[in-house]
């Protein structure tokens, strides 16, 4: 029933917001969202229909009886006992409070079962939840990574269904490394992120920092030491300096700050183009606030990411999907060469792409395929050994390469290779 509510709701927000307006338009399915809509509804009023149905009946029949209790007291009163106006008028006031009393009771019963029955059930499954997902233990987060963070044997399946979606994954994060994983849509690239991330707890095995189980430290201490980037990412109608200075709240309102994570992520032409500057509103909805695309709300997304300077673990999601793949390659370039000069405290840089060509620049590329690791090593020991990132890594990916050599070079691509 709940999903059916959801769905009704999310098909009516799909009908009538404008991001997916065009689609809907184009695509002619106005028609069919509505009958979804209207379907998915009714399949949720329904039962309640009938429950209400019977409710009301059994309701009924006990207003009727009240009522003719209510008549018989007040004939009582007024032929039985021989009583005047006032003993008529006492019995009927008298009547109209037990109403407003059995009414005000009701109410009550009412929202005590919504109250302690049903939010209790709810808030039992998500302390459950909370557990399962694991809340993290007493240790404090490590000021460095001295060794490395690693994989043992994690295995993960989301909740509500038993498929794998990691199974038995072994994997060594070396500290100070850039490690690029990639792999095609839904080989679990996204899952390993939210994984480091204590999103979720493994459903099998154990991921440690320096020999010290994650499961150990405190969450709230390690998401403190992380950031990062992703591909869902929020779109937070704010100011530009606030929407950026988000990704490290004591410093939401740090100008510097925020102008050097816009440097970092080369988000200068998103900046330079909004009419104020950091200081413009951003969403057309907002007195003076700026309409910006797509691309642009993820770069703005990327700068908000960068703005802890020191974090352990830096994951960088697909967060440069909406652009083309030479214009990634180039900013995980930037991004790399920033983590090996710039990072003291051993942290890892994570690089999520489905783009082979794009993450040659990595120490450590994992290749995800069905679930399961099916290659590690770096660009070149990977193209060596002729396997599954070899055959992955497109033709229009070699292209690049030639074009990078040949502006590196100053020379035709062939006069470079020569």
């Amino acid at each position: 029933m709940v999903s059916n509510t959801r769905l009704a709701r999310h098909l009516y927000s799909v009908a009538t917001s404008a991001p997916a307006g065009k689609e809907v338009r184009t695509t002619g399915t106005g028609e069919w969202l509505a009958t979804e809509r209207r379907t998915a509804w009714e399949r949720w009023y329904q039962p309640v229909a009938l429950v209400r149905l019977r409710t009301a009946l059994w309701l009924g029949m006990a207003w009727t009886v009240f009522a003719g209790a209510y008549v018989g007291a007040i004939v009582f009163v007024t032929a039985g006992l021989d009583r005047g106006v006032a003993a008529v008028t006492l019995a009927i006031a008298a009547g109209m409070k037990l109403i407003s009393y059995v009414g005000a009771t009701s109410s009550e019963l009412g929202f005590l079962r919504g109250f302690w029955l049903d939010a209790s059930r709810r808030l039992a499954w998500l302390e459950d939840y909370a557990a399962g997902s694991g809340r993290g233990g007493d240790r404090p987060a490590p000021a460095c990574v001295t060794e490395s963070i690693r994989f043992e044997g994690v295995s993960f399946s989301y909740p509500g269904t038993d498929r794998l979606v990691l199974d038995d994954v072994h994997l060594l994060l070396p500290a100070g490394a850039v490690v690029a994983v990639v792999g095609e849509n839904g080989a679990g690239k996204s899952t390993l992120v939210k994984l480091l991330a204590r999103m979720y707890a493994p459903t099998g095995g154990r991921i440690t920092v320096d020999g010290v189980d994650l499961a150990e430290i405190d969450t709230a201490q390690w998401r403190e030491r992380l950031a990062g980037a992703f591909q869902d990412f929020a779109r937070l109608e704010f100011a530009a300096l606030t929407t950026i200075g988000v990704g490290d709240l004591p410093r939401i309102d740090d100008r510097p700050a925020a102008e050097h994570a816009v440097a970092r992520a080369g988000a200068h032409d998103v900046v330079d183009r909004l009419p104020a500057g950091l200081d413009t509103q951003l969403g057309p909805t907002w007195p003076g606030g700026a309409e910006i695309s797509f691309g642009q709300w993820q770069k703005l997304a990327l700068a908000r990411g960068f703005m802890r300077d020191d974090p352990l673990l830096l994951i960088l999601d697909e967060p440069t999907a909406a652009l083309d793949a030479e214009t990634e390659h180039s900013l995980f370039e930037q991004f790399a060469a920033a983590s090996r000069t710039g990072a003291e405290n051993g942290r890892v840089t994570i690089l999520v792409s489905h783009r082979f060509s794009t993450v040659r620049m990595a120490d450590l590329i994992i290749v995800l395929d069905g679930a399961r690791v099916a290659e590690v090593g770096s660009h070149e020991q990977l193209m060596a050994r002729d396997g599954h990132y070899a055959a992955a890594v497109p033709a229009a990916g070699r292209r690049l390469q030639l074009k990078w050599r040949h502006r590196v070079c100053g020379l035709g691509a062939w006069g470079c290779l020569s």
